[in-house]
């Protein structure tokens, strides 16, 4: 089979993925990375300030120029998922804890369900045809899945203060660790132990929320498998910080005016809009 630059790449990026998910597949098949993305969404005032919560899903296999590209329909929504409401009713005897713990754990039941195909096909190949016709050996594996802060929160069942990749204290959050040190990193298959004992002491030093997470239904999940969503974490989140810092220094030394006018001076360039 003739293999062009995009196939050489895809080759390499199977590898990589293969090597990060410390699997390793018979010669000949094909690994499909399964990339998910969600995020509760605010559709408009007009209709009651309704809200969606949709799961998409597309694969890594698909060149990027092509998977970004909303006209190429690339992600397709799988499901829509329950959205908690935001008060809960103050019943005797069931707590607000209890309520919202509940309802997290019903929609990682949704999931598990949603994704038992993919659970289920784990562990065994899938044959599909490909676009030449030809019937090859697959395996699908979760790869990564695209979320803010929130939604990770979520996914792993953590607490909205708590890092989504690693163990670190809430009081610790900002702090460069010591040298030579750093924190444990989330491990679905060490939680899944820990829930086994029922060790809730565990679960609460680790920062997670004592339900069975649907990631543990999914085979070889990467423990980085949460993505930064780039919209909220770098384009607001960062950008944001970084400026709001940038305008308290040089208002500090009194150079808030200079600092405007070098950003009035900067002639217009194609596609680039001044600040």
């Amino acid at each position: 089979m003739v293999v062009g630059h995009a196939g050489i790449s895809l080759i390499i990026f199977q590898r990589d993925l293969a090597h990060s998910l410390q699997i390793t597949l018979p010669v000949g098949s094909t690994l499909i990375p399964l990339l998910f993305a969600s995020d509760g969404t605010h559709l408009t005032n007009y209709c009651g300030n309704n809200k969606l919560w949709p799961v998409y899903m597309t694969i890594g296999n698909i060149a990027s120029k092509f998977r970004l590209k909303p006209s190429m329909h690339a992600w397709l929504p799988i499901a829509f998922l329950p959205m908690s409401p935001k008060g809960v009713v103050k019943i005797s005897g069931w707590s607000v804890a209890k309520q919202e713990l509940e309802s997290l754990d019903m929609t990682h039941r949704i999931l598990e369900y949603i994704l038992r195909p993919i659970s289920d096909a784990g562990n065994n190949r899938v044959d599909m045809i490909y676009s030449d016709e030809v019937k090859r050996c697959c395996y699908p594996r979760v790869a990564g899945w695209t979320a803010d802060h929130s939604e990770s929160a979520t996914i792993h069942a953590i607490y909205f203060n708590r890092c989504p990749l690693c163990e670190c204290p809430a009081d610790d959050l900002g702090d460069h660790p010591l040298p030579g040190f750093e924190y444990h990193k989330r491990d679905p298959i060490r939680y899944q132990k820990l829930w086994d004992v029922k060790d809730t002491t565990s679960f609460q030093t680790s920062g997670v929320k004592p339900i069975a997470n649907f990631l543990w239904t999914l085979p070889e999940v990467p423990w980085d498998i949460v993505r930064a969503d780039l919209l909220h974490t770098i384009f607001l989140a960062i950008i944001d910080h970084l400026m709001e810092w940038v305008q308290a220094f040089v208002t500090e030394h009194n150079r808030l005016m200079v600092f405007e006018d070098i950003w009035r001076s900067i002639p217009p360039y194609l596609q680039v809009f001044v600040p």
